[in-house]
């Protein structure tokens, strides 16, 4: 009897569905990032406290599971490294590769989100804490 009794619990334990034993979680979308991959273009405000803005362009792309960017805007010219995701934003690290107005900061911090149909995009210098922002559509 002490046999069977194991025996008759397993077969009843795989007749239930994985359902009814696993909690109920949101899952996460199979392609997460995928929402901020694209080309984006827009004009940049209030860079150095500036009301005038300037054109950006960034690209955001997934590769080898990792998301990662490029940018040109006034004359900079950068990449993005992803440094992960907080309270629906998107994180990177912007480091300046060429400089062509002798203005651009080399790093700053940036995140991004969607905006149904845009990408907000805002940059903060680590050392001032001067931001700038973009509300970028599809290029």
């Amino acid at each position: 009897m002490n046999r069977f009794v194991p025996t008759a619990l397993t077969t009843v334990a795989l007749l239930v569905p994985a359902s009814v034993l696993a909690p109920t979680a949101t899952a996460a979308p199979a392609e997460a990032g995928t929402a901020v991959t694209g080309t984006w273009k827009g004009q940049v405000f209030g860079d150095k406290g500036a009301d005038a803005g300037y054109s950006a362009r960034v690209r955001i792309v997934k590769r080898n599971g990792e998301l990662r960017g490029r940018v040109a805007s006034g004359g900079c010219y950068g990449v993005w490294r992803y440094r992960g995701r907080s309270n629906g934003w998107y994180r990177f690290a912007e480091v300046i590769t060429r400089n062509t107005t002798g203005d651009c900061v080399k790093r700053v911090a940036v995140k991004v989100r969607r905006d149904d149909a845009k990408l907000r995009v805002v940059w903060r210098e680590r050392t001032t804490g001067d931001t700038a922002r973009m509300l970028a559509g599809k290029a």
